[in-house]
């Protein structure tokens, strides 16, 4: 047993070596790049680049009520790694790459959430009210579209905008989107494949004889402990379109990493996740390499394989059920419905190289879905 389990440790190291893409699961990248001014000193565009990494991970834009982190973005050189100059728009702009460990590190000693690079991707239908009439955003580079779009990627949240095309306006009408009616919502929505589905409706109105533009927004938010979802609702106003669009990325970071952000625990835990589907040593290089990538995931360690199925010792620094909830937005992993396993596609030249008799309970049980 120990020469078989060490044969495949040797084989799993060279196919690192080989394969680097071989798990290409939908992350927001960059999270941890800053892209701030040039204009300004070495001191204040450090310390605006960690503000900015910060709030993107936690959704928090006022961290005065964390005295340590203040502290730290008066020192913020130590966390940046590299550092280029840009041209955008006619402007000087540094793109800084902080160091994730580091930032980690410092909001797992506040106990502050982290919001990581798995999330949902959103599908946003975007409708305006003028002067009575109601009308899709249907063109891409239409300005405002184009700064929300810009805005929500700079917060790293993924979006989607439909097609708005015949296939879309035969379900669904301005007044669908505009009112809420969530059922030809959904319907029409279905095609996308969305992980989360989120209506924008903008319109004028006038508080205090000011006239003002106003953002309202309902999207789908899942219910803790369920499979089931609920409508969250809220809105903003500003007196200018980039006030509104700032204020409307901002608070919606904050309302999804609420949901999504986890506390990494100093001492991790072990569990032991099975994977089926497996049919080669690449699939099983593929969820270790997947699996480390996940935010709380400390170590993976493969612990048995045999006839496509493999199981990992995973150290987490946070509970069971928080990996569960992050692995929904990873599509080359899905939750096993039973115990059983769920191998498709197997031939003979799916067999393993070297097989391992599987006698370890598994705490929960995955399929790989190979793409």
């Amino acid at each position: 047993m120990a020469l078989r389990t060490q044969a495949v440790k040797l084989l799993l190291a060279t196919l690192f070596m080989l394969c680097s893409n071989l798990a290409s699961a939908v992350e927001v990248s960059n999270l941890y790049v800053a892209d701030v001014s040039a204009d300004q000193s070495q001191r204040q565009w450090q310390s605006n680049a960690l503000t900015q990494v910060i709030t993107r991970l936690t959704g928090m834009t006022d961290l005065s009520a964390y005295p340590a982190i203040a502290n730290e973005l008066d020192n913020a050189g130590k966390y940046v790694k590299q550092f280029e100059s840009v041209r955008s728009n006619g402007t000087s702009r540094l793109k800084v790459l902080l160091d994730a460990k580091l930032i980690n590190v410092l909001l797992q000693q506040q106990g502050i959430a982290i919001w990581g690079a798995h999330r949902p991707e959103i599908l946003v239908w975007i409708v305006q009210q003028q002067a009575g009439n109601r009308f899709f955003l249907r063109q891409p580079d239409n300005e405002l579209v184009q700064l929300l779009r810009q805005s929500l990627v700079e917060h790293g949240i993924p979006v989607t905008l439909p097609l708005y095309d015949m296939d879309d306006l035969m379900v669904l009408t301005e007044t669908d989107v505009w009112a809420g009616f969530w059922q030809a919502i959904g319907h029409a929505s279905n095609r996308y494949r969305p992980d989360m589905i989120m209506t924008l409706a903008l319109d004028d109105v006038s508080e205090d004889g000011e006239k003002l533009m106003r953002l309202s927004w309902q999207r789908q938010s899942p219910v803790p402990g369920t499979n089931q979802t609920r409508i969250v609702r809220n809105e903003i106003t500003a007196a200018e379109r980039s006030d509104l669009v700032r204020e409307f990325s901002a608070t919606l970071t904050g309302e999804l990493a609420a949901e999504q952000a986890v506390v990494l625990q100093a001492e991790p835990n072990t569990y032991h996740l099975a994977v089926t589907n497996l049919q080669s040593l690449a699939d099983v290089v593929a969820v270790e390499t997947l699996l480390n990538r996940v935010l709380g995931v400390a170590s993976v360690t493969l612990s048995e394989y045999s006839a496509n199925e493999a199981r990992f010792a995973v150290n987490l620094q946070i509970d069971l059920l928080q990996l569960t909830r992050i692995l929904q937005w990873e599509p080359a992993l899905i939750l096993s419905p039973t115990t059983q396993s769920m191998v498709t596609g197997m031939t003979e030249r799916s067999q393993p190289a070297v097989e391992l008799n599987l006698e370890s309970r598994a705490d929960t049980r995955y399929m790989f879905i190979r793409r």
